[in-house]
């Protein structure tokens, strides 16, 4: 009738596979889309970026370099103004069509070898070295005695270059700027991520809150539908439907339990009735006696079954027991269940030690309750310590008597046969045997829970110094 403690097996290794949660998904592409378009968009910027200040600084360069071509005279001789910039180098060339072209002046910092690959004049600027150069030209005369007023017959033209460091500081200033919104722009989709994952997951978490509360409900109550419109709500709609036939197939089958138990009642009582009128008769042998005797016991316990089989159909059908509340003092209560159960006790070879208070008031140990329920729910608790307990172990039942700010407290305490681990949260699950071998339907622990809800009572299981300790507590 109850559940059989067992020793749980030892469990098997298993590889755990890291899985992101549909949140944790949701979060991570949204993350990289909006990544990796910031970071398109922002090297496409770095790019634009990087073009617009080489050609304005290439446009500032061309300019001095102009301004010096404007400068540079060929008569008599070349003379031309040297650059008066931190960093510039300059050189100068006169090309005539056909003819090898003749260069003028070369810096000293110029490099030797570096004659190819220069800009040409109207054209972009380009790399020299660690820095910028650009060309600018002009037509002019042959060098000598009135070059400058003669008829231009060449192409004087200068190259102007300088440190390329300004340029790229500037670049990596525009680097750490992007870098930055790149940061804040993965913050902000993180952030986003997360806003977008609860408003789409919000009716998910609202099924599932409802769907825990079911586990611990006395009805299957149906999920709540989100007005979405999206796959969300088709799927709470099927939820719900599945919900209903699982409703109504526990209901058919309570009604089936209790209607088969209340039948049954009536055919069990006539033949106990029978057999404990004929085993009172003298002329019988001790041995049918004893075979009666046999039988009775046999039929008092399916007669007990038989009650909870009923007890079940009223329970799990969702209906609400009427409570009969009155005054009940525990005390006595717990004496007659001793009485009661002892002759059991004795059968099985264990012994059931009472304790009650010694000093304590009347008033402190008596509470407004249903009697007949409370000694169902302790009844049933007794039997699991009675069938469970180690073997060679008694069963210990104990009254705490009311205090200030707490109700009476009965507990029943028996030692363990096997450690319960995380058999001790499943034990008032309907149905549920830590051993399928053991004797009972793992149904007395269930009904005793449901009783105490029932009763606004407080079940507690606890595991302690390889002891089962069960705590019935009432309402102040």
């Amino acid at each position: 009738m109850t559940s059989s403690p067992v020793s749980p097996p030892s469990p098997t290794p298993k590889t755990h596979r890291f899985r992101l949660g549909l949140r944790g998904q949701l979060l991570l592409v949204f993350g990289l889309v909006f990544g990796l378009a910031t970071l398109a968009a922002g090297s496409y910027q770095y790019r634009s970026l990087g073009r617009l200040l080489a050609r304005a600084d290439d446009d500032r360069l061309r300019l001095r370099a102009a301004q010096l071509l404007a400068r540079v005279s060929l008569d008599p001789e070349p003379t031309l103004p040297l650059p008066d910039q931190t960093g510039e180098t300059m050189r100068l060339v006169f090309e005539v069509p056909g003819q090898p072209a003749r260069e003028l002046f070369r810096s000293a910092q110029w490099p030797a070898d570096d004659t190819t690959g220069l800009p040409r004049p109207g054209t972009p600027g380009g790399r020299l070295g660690r820095g910028r150069v650009v060309a600018v030209a002009r037509l002019a005369a042959p060098p000598g005695p009135g070059a400058d007023y003669a008829e231009p017959t060449g192409r004087l033209t200068l190259w102007l270059a300088h440190p390329a460091a300004p340029l790229e500081k500037a670049l990596a200033r525009v680097r750490r700027t992007l870098a930055l919104g790149l940061l804040g722009s993965a913050a902000l989709a993180g952030t986003l991520a997360l806003l977008v994952a609860g408003a789409v997951l919000r009716p998910l978490r609202r099924m599932a809150a409802q769907a825990r509360r079911i586990q611990q409900a006395t009805d299957i109550a149906p999920l709540p539908v989100p007005n979405t419109g999206d796959e969300v709500q088709e799927l709470a709609e099927t939820l719900n439907q599945l919900l209903a036939r699982l409703r109504g197939q526990a209901t058919a089958q309570a009604n089936f339990l209790a209607a088969a138990a209340h039948e049954l009642r009536t055919p069990l009582a006539t033949l106990q009735t029978g057999l404990d009128v004929s085993g009172r008769d003298p002329a019988l042998p001790p041995a049918t006696r004893a075979a009666l005797a046999g039988h009775d016991a046999e039929l008092a316990r399916l007669g007990r079954l038989v009650d909870d089989f009923l007890l079940v159909g009223r329970l799990g059908n969702g209906a609400a027991l009427p409570i009969n509340r009155h005054s009940v003092a525990l005390d006595e209560l717990l004496l007659a269940l001793a009485d009661r159960e002892l002759p059991r006790f004795r059968a099985a070879g264990r012994t059931l030690t009472i304790e009650l208070p010694d000093d304590a008031t009347t008033a402190a140990l008596t509470t407004a309750t249903d009697a007949d329920q409370l000694t169902t729910l302790l009844l049933n608790l007794l039997d699991n310590a009675r069938k469970h307990a180690r073997p060679g172990t008694g069963v210990a039942l104990r009254l705490q008597a009311a205090e200030k700010g707490h109700g009476p407290v009965i507990s029943i305490e028996n030692e363990l046969a096997a450690p319960l681990g995380e058999h001790l949260a499943q034990l008032t699950t309907a149905w549920y045997q830590a051993d399928p071998l053991a004797p009972g339907t793992g149904l007395g622990l269930w009904i005793a829970g449901r009783l105490a809800h029932g009763l606004g009572l407080q079940l507690e299981f606890r595991e302690q110094q390889e002891q089962l300790v069960v705590t019935v507590s009432f309402p102040t």
